[in-house]
């Protein structure tokens, strides 16, 4: 088979891509492809119609990681061969065993521990297998069990995680109609003319006309043979019942195939990334509209011409329809795009999810900063054991995200707290508050979730001597994510998947401070905190059964966060500003590990997100204001600096009163 030089164009597309498309966190350092035509960037060939300027699925993939990938021919990672099937017993010359046994020879037996590998074979064993329908079955358990061991030596041998994709219905390609035209002998290549004449020029934009397209071809290639209505009549209808038994055993002997090769890869362990083409191919068939196609059973290229020899300026080249096929079995490249966006959501479905475990911490910040400004105002009025104290407030923040594509959002808080407490000496406060929020988080333009949540803490505030302070609280919070909402791009198309989750949030902080005199007005003195929380949310399943469906296991969060800083209070005047500037730095966790597969599969892969910032500056003003012997009013606002990832402002206004 010719194959094809890559084109100036195609090579400035990749650098392009790599320009322009965010990289995703933690991306893979690597990309390595084994496989057949369906990933062959031109080893053999490259079977999509001007695959010479067209990318392939794969290639698109490698440049969203900022890479190019090229032909193993020619020193490069893409090990795919058109025509290649599992094992060399059914093709000593062109099989994905082989493909990986030069590879590891290559490393030194090692796999790219940081590297991403795609292992996509099947469709030829499926081809083979049919040829012989008695030994069908055992020839693709036998396919099946090999591609699972291909896949666990590239585990074994420590890859970072692996695509594997199911394989499409043979059953539902041009190629069956083919098969059942050979059977007409002679008459089979004007009878294939005619049909796909007829079937090239048909819209079907659904499975009703994508029937009645096929029907009608059959009555064009059986006028070949007979131009009698009554016989071309009957030899398409039988035709049409070969052709739908042909692909209905097709379709059983892929479906066989694609889970043999389930139950095997789930009995693996490491990082596989099960992708459902053959689900995604089946829903574009249903609904090809809406992914901007026409035409799901012709095919662009013209009868006899392969996909890796075939250019738009090739005669008999059909542009009637937007084609999912460029000829007999390969997708056209518009389908390309489609599947490298598809496979691309799946992989960054959990860096999205993960923006669930930071929420949590959101709330913790709204309480206490209505607590705070609680207990600032009450360490500038003389104490009496016995004392009551009520207080409420309302407390918010803004957060403008400034990071990867996964966290280039907004995010608006709003919480209400309710506090008592209860003066136990003159220098000694201790109390109880609830606190209740109720939010709307857009991390990313794609993913977005609502979460309600209600928290109750315990509070106390020890006075030392005229100056010291320290104050702690322990807090816990129950969380509901509902309304969680997942974009995903497939081509022109855009699907959204929905779920919803629980959540727990426990922790603690400790506050405390020096307050210097500056004259009869003002103090200032240093401060310090430490906060200790621990969150967990948990795992959720998304309520669709689509291709793109997926599950997410539970994730935890542990925050640790540090802070030295220096304030000045004033007290005594109508109204009593104070100002506050702290350098903050995290302890604990600064990224966020998520597990997540495709509910239609076993198997699961887990990705982590970059490190967010450890460290920042977070400057607050606000004041107190008595509004008489026993009721004050507080407010104020503080907005974070340093932090390279997102802007900041939080704020909250209140009310308390002594009793």
């Amino acid at each position: 088979m010719k194959t094809f030089q890559n084109a100036r164009s195609f090579a400035a597309f990749t650098a392009l891509g790599a320009l322009l498309t965010p990289l995703p966190s933690l991306a893979w350092d690597s990309l390595t492809v084994f496989g057949d035509s369906l990933s062959d960037s031109g080893n053999i060939g490259r079977y999509t119609w001007d695959g010479g300027r067209h990318p392939l699925y794969d290639e698109i993939l490698a440049a969203q990681l900022g890479q190019d990938l090229e032909r193993s021919s020619l020193g490069g990672s893409n090990y795919a061969q058109g025509g290649a099937v599992s094992r060399p017993r059914l093709d000593p010359d062109l099989n994905t065993q082989d493909q990986l046994a030069a590879y590891l020879r290559s490393t030194g037996g090692r796999a790219d521990s940081d590297g991403l590998y795609i292992h996509w074979v099947g469709a030829n064993d499926v081809a083979v297998a049919v040829t012989n329908p008695l030994t069908a079955v055992d020839t693709l358990n036998t396919s099946a069990a090999a591609a699972t061991d291909q896949v666990k030596t590239l585990l074994d041998a420590g890859a970072g995680a692996v695509i594997v994709p199911t394989t499409p219905q043979l059953g539902e390609t041009p190629y069956m109609i083919l098969t059942v035209l050979r059977a007409l002998g002679p008459a089979s290549d004007a009878a294939m003319a005619a049909a796909f004449q007829s079937l090239d020029g048909a819209a079907t934009p659904d499975a009703a006309s994508r029937q009645q397209a096929v029907q009608n071809a059959f009555v064009q290639a059986a006028a070949q043979v007979s131009t009698v209505p009554a016989v071309r009549d009957a030899l398409a209808a039988q035709l049409y019942r070969a052709w739908q038994a042909l692909s209905t055993q097709v379709s059983a002997l892929t479906a066989g195939y694609n889970q043999q090769e389930e139950n095997g890869l789930a009995a693996l362990k490491g990082n596989i990334v099960r992708v459902d083409i053959a689900g995604l191919f089946n829903e574009v068939i249903v609904d090809p509209a809406r992914y901007g196609l026409t035409n799901t059973i012709g095919m662009a290229c013209p009868v006899g011409t392969s996909a890796d020899a075939c250019a738009s300026t090739t005669a008999g080249f059909s542009s009637e329809q937007s084609y999912l096929f460029a000829d007999r079995l390969h997708p056209s490249p518009a389908v390309h795009a489609m599947m490298a966006d598809y496979i691309q959501s799946i992989l960054d479905a959990p860096l999205q999810v993960a923006a669930l475990s930071q929420a949590p911490l959101s709330m913790a910040r709204d309480m206490q900063n209505t607590l705070d400004g609680h207990l600032q105002q009450q360490r500038h009025q003389e104490g009496r054991a016995g004392q009551l104290s009520v207080f409420g407030g309302y407390a918010g923040q803004h957060v403008d995200a400034k990071g990867d594509a996964f966290y280039n959002g907004d995010a608006t808080t709003e919480s209400f707290t309710l506090g008592l407490g209860y003066q136990l000496t003159d220098s000694w406060q201790t109390g109880l508050l609830f606190s209740t929020t109720n939010q709307r988080q857009a991390p990313s333009s794609r993913y977005d979730y609502r979460l309600r949540g209600n928290m109750v803490a315990a509070y106390s505030q020890l006075e030392l001597g005229e100056h010291a302070w320290i104050n702690a609280d322990l807090h816990y919070a129950d969380l509901d994510f509902d309304a969680i909402q997942r974009e995903i791009k497939i081509g022109p198309a855009t699907r959204t998947e929905q779920g919803n989750s629980g959540g727990k949030l426990l922790g603690l902080r400790v506050q405390t401070g020096w307050d210097l005199p500056l004259g009869e007005h003002l103090t200032t003195g240093p401060v310090a905190s430490y906060a200790l929380d621990y969150g967990r949310v948990g795992g959720y399943r998304e309520q669709g059964n689509s291709s793109t469906s997926m599950r997410y296991g539970d994730q935890t969060q542990h925050s640790q966060i540090g802070a030295i800083g220096w304030r000045i209070d004033a007290h005594q005047w109508p109204v009593n500003p104070w100002a506050q500037v702290s350098y903050n730095h995290q302890f604990g966790d600064t990224d966020s590990t998520v597990t997540a597969g495709l509910k239609s599969t076993q198997t699961a892969f887990s990705r982590t997100t970059s490190a967010r910032d450890s460290n920042w500056l977070e400057a607050a003003v606000g004041a107190n204001v008595p509004l008489g012997e026993r009721v004050n009013a507080f407010a104020g606002v503080s907005a974070v600096g340093g932090d390279r990832e997102a802007r900041q402002l939080s704020w909250n206004v209140g009310v308390n009163a002594r009793f």
